[in-house]
């Protein structure tokens, strides 16, 4: 038998924020060298959530703010250059941006997987 300890919610983490970040509330936040910043263009980034609340680290350094992100199921735009379509459900796709999503994964990083495209919207799940 393991003594395996249950996470208090594993649907929210606390993540240490980039040196000179700001993130918004409600941005999809990734990691990239073991601290959070928004998302948005670049590659080697992993999503972990949407920011809970705004946390500006300007002038810091790394770590030295944390930024609470929640883990599920969120609604971003549908980047209109590179548009999700019903074709990419239970695919993944691609951050743009902190609030935007495309299908393709060239220069950008995942954001999680397509479970629901409404036109200009996607629902992705980021876990």
């Amino acid at each position: 038998m393991f003594d395996t300890e249950r996470w208090l919610d594993e649907y929210l983490i606390a993540l240490p924020v980039r040196a000179n970040a700001r993130i918004r509330q409600g941005a999809l936040v990734m990691v990239s060298g073991g601290y959070a910043e928004e998302a948005g263009p670049g590659t080697g980034k992993i999503a972990l959530g949407v920011a809970q609340e705004t946390v500006n680290n300007t002038g810091g350094a790394d770590g030295a703010k944390e930024v609470l992100v929640r883990r599920g199921v969120f609604r971003f735009e549908n980047d209109p250059a590179d548009p999700v379509g019903p074709t990419e459900l239970g695919k993944d796709v691609y951050a743009t941006g902190p609030n935007t999503v495309a299908k393709g994964s060239s220069g950008r990083s995942k954001a999680g997987r397509a479970l629901q495209v409404d036109g200009v919207y996607v629902w992705v799940e980021v876990w």
